[in-house]
């Protein structure tokens, strides 16, 4: 009776088309050794009158990987096309990156199949002999994707690594001769770009051996290399995934295995190399059987689900990204329609910022967008935690960290935020106010900490008004509110203009944006108009014949403002305050009043400066006004 053991890896995604891509990008592929020459190559006979050359394995890994790149936008050199010697062109070490220095290729990657023994997977990449650093620290990341992938897809053992916190990784100069140091590799000591050399897997070892002369199995290993320049890029994975396994009788794999993969009714046969290994690519994600119909053995079923990885593809701004805009939006391109309350409960951000969550149609991209500007220099850390539980049974793979796709685990975004050009927020009076108090103060507020100095210089009122500039503190950030007050009182019926020039600037040195556009060097303009002059002056004990709701006073206030109304008829009347939102906050008053003049009072010492509302409801009018808390 046969046994079997299946290993099984997903690779799963739904692509966007208006996700980036790797066009653009120039690609050296090298196949390390070449030419079955055994003055540069490994040899090795693992059966009688079967030789088998590490180049042989590597070269065909490198063409392997070539039209993968290419479906994806990118331009392939290979630095040899044969492996025929002595009839092949083969390269020097010294000719492999000069040919990546001439074609000013963007990275340069080497394959090799023997890490000296051993059955672990390891990336070397350049060393400064100086400064015993990464040449290229970019290739730090790629090697660390690159390995990762490896060893998720092939099974192979883990390496220490010599970089802090990147396992599997090392420094040429410091691997080859430990702490005193050793060598640069050759095929990459000249390189002017990033570039590194995967050992992906054991020429020299058995039973890697075998599995090596399985040309599946080098594909396999030629998606790893892929996938770690999807993860180095950001940009999504494949759209199909595959089906891995290796048939065993016992622990001894077998040859020439017939497995049949249903529904496709794709056939896969095996070799005659001692490997029993097999691979189905291309799958949409579902259900199917893997049958084993190998002659002289029983048939065999098994059911395997393939599911659709979970994996965020981009996100807006991106990881790690400075100099962030603080009005920004934070969206998150997901690669599957997502269960969007569990996502929901399982967001958040520090330091905490109020805002709202929407979805598109197809429930694939999300999108943050702050109820206000965002801290001005501020490290925010966005977290999706407890990914893939019972709720949501997907494993999800972020863009910084590669998995063996069998354990959820938490996605953070970071970024930095920066200033922008200041713009102004709101004002007192609106713009094109026709009604204003002449006995209110100008007010504007900035969207920025601004250089008090240079908006005093650039501020203009015509008719030309005296008055004097009070700045009002509220935090974070700081000095964002002009308050223009005026000695003695505007004139009634008056239109006003009010200008600031294209000189004010922010504490950031960033001149304003006067049509909040985005771009600084343009003046504000407020422009509004009094209100008309009273022709008499009511008794305040004379029954009113209106109803009617007063400007409040004062304005700004901090913490309590007086509220004027009359009742022209007996009946129910309420006074309700309305944050910035709508959302009702307070009760000042609600009871039945007789007609006549009124004056209540509201205490905001628990409320932060801003805006609110206050409303005067009748069973026969209603008025709304709007106040300024300044604190």
């Amino acid at each position: 009776m046969k046994k079997i053991i299946i290993l099984t890896i997903l690779l799963s995604a739904i692509s966007f088309s208006q996700l980036p891509n790797l066009n653009g990008l120039k690609i050296c592929i090298d196949p390390g050794h070449g030419g079955n020459n055994a003055a540069n190559d490994r040899r090795i006979e693992p059966d009688p009158g079967n030789v088998f050359w590490e180049s042989e394995s590597n070269f065909q890994k490198a063409l392997l990987l070539r039209p993968m790149l290419q479906a994806r936008g990118a331009t392939v050199i290979l630095t040899r096309e044969t492996n025929n010697y002595p009839t092949d062109v083969d390269p020097t070490l010294t000719e492999r990156w000069q040919m990546a220095n001439a074609n000013n290729v963007n990275w340069f990657h080497s394959i090799h199949s023997n890490a000296g023994g051993g059955t672990y997977t390891c990336v070397l990449l350049k060393e400064n002999i100086q400064t015993r650093q990464p040449a290229f620290p970019q290739a730090v990341d790629m090697s660390s994707y690159i390995y990762n992938n490896i060893r998720a897809k092939l099974r192979t053992s883990a390496a220490g690594g010599n970089i802090p916190g990147k396992s599997g990784v090392y420094l040429d100069y410091t691997f080859y001769g430990g702490t005193s140091g050793g060598y640069n590799l050759g095929v990459m000591s000249g390189l002017v770009m990033p570039g590194e050399l995967s050992e992906g897997s054991f020429h020299d070892s058995f039973p890697e051996t075998r599995r090596l002369l399985n040309n599946s199995y080098r594909k396999t290993e030629a998606y790893a290399i892929l996938n770690g320049f999807v993860e180095y890029y950001k940009i999504p994975y494949d759209t199909l995934g595959m089906i891995i396994g290796s048939q065993k009788n016992g622990t001894t794999p077998l040859n020439n295995i017939v497995v049949r993969l249903l529904p496709n009714n794709k056939i896969y046969n095996g070799d005659a190399f001692n490997n029993g290994f097999y691979l189905f690519d291309s799958l949409t994600p579902g259900n199917y059987s893997v049958v084993y119909e190998t002659p002289g053995y029983a048939q065999d079923t098994v059911r395997v689900v393939l599911a659709a990885v979970g994996r965020i593809a981009v996100t807006s701004p991106t990881d790690n990204a400075t100099a962030v805009p603080r009005n920004t939006v934070i969206t998150y391109n997901f690669i599957k329609q997502m269960d969007t309350a569990f996502v929901r409960s399982i967001f958040s951000i520090n330091p905490s910022v109020q805002g709202t969550i929407s979805w598109n149609a197809e429930n694939t991209v999300m999108t943050f967008t702050p109820m206000n500007l965002l801290g001005y220099k501020t490290n925010y850390i966005i977290t999706l935690a407890g990914l893939g539980n019972t709720l949501q049974p997907t494993v999800f793979v972020d863009n910084k960290t590669v998995t063996s796709n069998v354990a959820a685990k938490p996605l953070t975004l970071s970024f930095t935020t920066v200033p922008l050009p200041p713009s102004v927020q709101t004002t007192q009076p609106v713009k094109n106010d026709t009604n204003f108090s002449v006995i209110q103060n100008i007010g504007i507020r900035f969207s920025e900490t601004m250089d008090t100095a240079s908006v005093r210089a650039a501020f203009q009122i015509s008719p030309a008004t005296a008055g004097t500039f009070v700045w009002m503190s509220t935090s974070p950030p700081l000095n964002t509110l002009l308050w223009k007050s005026v000695t003695g009182s505007l004139q009634y019926e008056t239109n006003y203009t009010v200008t600031i020039g294209n000189g004010a600037k922010s504490a950031a040195n960033l001149f304003i944006d006067g049509n909040q556009d985005s771009l600084g060097g343009d003046q504000f303009v407020l422009k509004f108009r009094t209100q008309k002059q009273p022709s008499a002056v009511n008794d305040e004990k004379a029954t009113p014949h209106i109803f009617s709701l007063g400007q409040n006073f004062p304005n700004p206030f901090n913490p309590i403002t007086n509220i004027v109304f009359s009742i022209a008829e007996y009946g129910s009347a309420s006074i309700l305050i309305y944050d910035v939102l709508g959302r009702q906050i307070e009760t000042v008053l609600n009871d039945k009043v007789t007609p006549g003049n009124y004056s209540v009072q509201w205490d905001a010492s628990k409320y932060s400066s801003g805006i609110y509302f206050y409303k005067l409801s009748t069973e026969k009018f209603t008025s709304v006004k709007r106040m300024m808390l300044v604190k």
